[in-house]
């Protein structure tokens, strides 16, 4: 997925908390336009609701929300994948369609054209989720800051110095592929 795709990815790779929050208020929608069965609609409402709230809050979400969203969305392609395609569903009441069960309840049935949709939307949603900053993301960041701010420091007293003396890679002596 490129930058053009996301609105959130910005070029330096890093995501806007309020993009994302916004992100996911337009896939609460387009969530609730697709033909999904109604527990799996509600149980990503559910999710996204959470994720949306925390990025609010806090800037980033959880690790463990986001792998219960993924999770849910995972399981939604899967059920739309599952579908029976269909040209035209006859009387559908998605609130008692079971993916794959003909027997256990309504079927689950959509047209080529809703399964294309629905597949697409859920796709986006999964690349939103990876994108989504985590409080490892910003300790990972903020550890890598103070680093560079040390760096920069110690570069500076060796007053031209190389710092670079005495650091060893383990790749001292080595001739390359034998």
């Amino acid at each position: 997925m490129c930058s053009n795709d996301s609105p959130s990815v910005k070029a330096d790779g890093t995501t806007d908390a309020a993009e994302l929050a916004a992100e996911y208020e337009e896939f609460l929608l387009d969530i609730e336009e697709q033909p999904l069965p109604g527990y799996r609609t509600e149980e990503m409402r559910v999710r996204i609701e959470e994720v949306r709230a925390t990025l609010a809050t806090e800037g980033v979400a959880s690790a463990g929300q986001l792998q219960q969203l993924l999770r849910t969305v995972t399981e939604a392609l899967a059920d739309v994948q599952a579908a029976q395609v269909v040209p035209v569903p006859e009387d559908r009441n998605l609130s008692a369609a079971v993916p794959g069960a003909t027997d256990a309840g309504a079927v689950y049935e959509v047209t080529e054209t809703e399964q294309a949709k629905a597949t697409n939307v859920l796709i986006n949603l999964l690349f939103t989720v990876v994108e989504t900053p985590t409080h490892e993301d910003r300790r990972r960041e903020e550890r890598a800051a103070r680093d560079n701010d040390a760096r920069d420091g110690d570069d500076a007293e060796t007053d031209g110095a190389n710092a670079d003396e005495g650091v060893d890679f383990g790749v001292t002596g080595y001739a390359g592929p034998e």
